[in-house]
């Protein structure tokens, strides 16, 4: 019983001070330095896109790029491509 316990604790180490920690991070610190700013086609709808080049700008004329809450401030929602 004492070497199943010391062997799941064993496994719980390895996993939350190994690889397992930093990757579940990453993303995170990715996502908020991606949202700071977005981009918008100020004359065709109420959508905001994180990309330049994403399919929902396709027909849009002139681009603005503006920050995730001045976008959202002004009810701007995420594109569907992006969802």
């Amino acid at each position: 019983m004492k070497t199943l316990r010391k062997a799941a604790l064993l496994i719980a180490v390895t996993f939350t001070l190994g690889g397992m920690a930093e990757p579940l991070a990453t993303p995170a610190a990715t996502a908020e330095a991606k949202s700071a700013k977005v981009w918008i086609a100020p004359h065709h709808g109420k959508k905001y896109h994180y990309a330049k080049h994403c399919r929902g700008l396709n027909h849009a004329g002139k681009l603005k790029h503006v920050t995730l809450k001045w976008a959202k401030g002004h009810h701007y929602k995420l594109c569907g491509w992006e969802k």
